[in-house]
């Protein structure tokens, strides 16, 4: 009897994929590489998201993110509405443990918010969930 196993990574350069290609190369397995399933964009009001070359618009003007600003961002748009953790968007953004106290996350998200929102007192797109996080709203 066969086994059948579905690896999905977020992994933009492909080390971890090649990592586990070259540990199973010794084994008798056949690979099947699907097509990503990622969106060639995302949308949200006037901003969009072009994930495979990390860019970002609004109103169809190119918007300079950091690496970590882009990540964060990325992260929540990629599921409006769900609230993700400051610990979540930590390791989303750094692949780290997240420190208690740290306030990147924080900082982060002020500056998406500067970047991104029409008013960002009051954002209309990236939300604060008092004492959990934050989320994207459409």
């Amino acid at each position: 009897m066969g086994e059948i196993i579905v690896i999905r990574t977020s992994d933009p350069d492909e080390s971890i994929y090649r990592a586990i290609i070259d540990a199973l190369q010794e084994k008798d397995v056949q690979f099947l590489h699907a097509a990503s399933l990622e969106p060639s964009r995302l949308i949200l009001g006037d901003i969009e998201i072009f994930p495979e070359r990390r860019r970002v618009t609004k109103a169809g003007v190119e918007i300079c993110l950091n690496y970590g600003e882009f990540s964060i961002l990325y992260c929540m748009a990629r599921c409006p509405g769900r609230v993700f953790s400051r610990e979540q968007l930590y390791n989303a953004a750094w692949g780290e443990d997240y420190e208690l106290g740290t306030n990147t996350v924080d900082n982060t998200i002020w500056r998406l918010r500067s970047k991104l929102e029409p008013d960002p007192k009051h954002p209309t797109y990236i939300k604060t969930v008092f004492r959990v996080g934050y989320k994207i709203e459409r």
